[in-house]
């Protein structure tokens, strides 16, 4: 498993899928890793950026002014444990909606597959800090796509996001949230954690929610019913803020590992994100591959 922390990008091992232990370090500074993997080798992608630019003693700003502008990059492997040099696919500063309404142009969450002779990479753009909370959350969906695994890539949608928020759906009015893609024999499903506000409540949230798509382009609600929204009370009772969804041979189930956050226990501002773990069985009428029940 790879994750990132404030500090950059972790790697972990196990031998179930339930616990886990910290291995190593592998990118400093680096966010939202995901795996790919072709002719035996491991493909590492990743946010990055250089940091916040320095602050005079007198002046002080807003993160989004300190923080300097994202990209994605991709490190290879044969064994996941020694990685090559970074290499960049995606530059926020090219994306002109990677900007929208932020000082710094950003792109996050890249996932890379290989779709009828091309290289696919997904990507959220630009983000959104909640009025009510200040959590930070990916405003856009996109893609783009190139010959080689490497680049030069080319936005996707006629240069336009993919997925944008929806004000007439409760479920995503806000952001689009972090997406995770996933391949099916039969096309694509997306496990979404769409960002909302509820006008009754006051108040901002994210759930996760399931869609399909033939080509993973054009995207439909599998059900108006969420399979995980926030829990009422404890670690999971902020925002789902993102998955990754993995398919187990010998249990006939899918593992769908999500981070979400909570409020800490007598700590009125302090919250805190842990990873945790959504089993779902397949449904009979559906292939082996159908991302079933939950």
């Amino acid at each position: 498993m790879f994750a990132h922390s404030w500090i950059g990008i972790h790697h972990y091992v196990s031998d179930s899928g339930i616990a886990w232990e910290p291995l190593k370090m592998i990118e400093f500074r680096g966010h939202s890793p995901s795996i790919y993997r072709e002719a035996g080798v491991w493909y590492l992608l990743y946010e990055k950026h250089e940091g916040f630019w320095p602050l005079s003693r007198r002046k002080r700003f807003r993160r989004d002014e300190r923080i300097a502008a994202s990209r994605i990059e991709i490190r290879s492997s044969t064994d996941l444990l020694t990685w090559g040099d970074p290499r960049l696919l995606l530059d926020s500063r090219s994306i002109l909606f990677a900007g929208d309404y932020i000082p710094k142009p950003r792109i996050s969450r890249p996932q890379l597959f290989h779709v009828d002779g091309t290289y696919r990479l997904y990507f959220g753009a630009s983000h959104l800090d909640l009025d009510d909370t200040m959590q930070r959350v990916s405003r856009y969906f996109s893609y783009a796509e190139a010959d080689e695994i490497g680049g030069p890539y080319t936005l996707g949608n006629g240069g336009s996001p993919l997925m944008v928020p929806q004000p007439d759906n409760p479920a995503c009015n806000l952001a689009t949230g972090g997406v995770r893609i996933i391949p099916l024999s039969d096309g694509f499903a997306a496990f979404q954690c769409g960002v909302w506000w509820n006008p009754v409540e006051g108040r901002s949230g994210a759930t996760l929610t399931v869609m399909s798509s033939v080509d993973g382009i054009v995207w439909n609600p599998c059900s108006q019913k969420p399979i995980l929204p926030p829990a009422d009370t404890g670690w999971a009772s902020r925002y789902i803020m993102s998955c990754d969804v993995h398919y187990k041979n010998d249990e006939k189930c899918w593992y769908c590992y999500f981070s979400a956050n909570g409020r800490k226990p007598n700590r009125r501002f302090a919250y805190y994100e842990s990873l945790g773990l959504l089993l779902g069985h397949t449904a009979a009428s559906r292939r082996r591959e159908s991302p079933g029940e939950w």
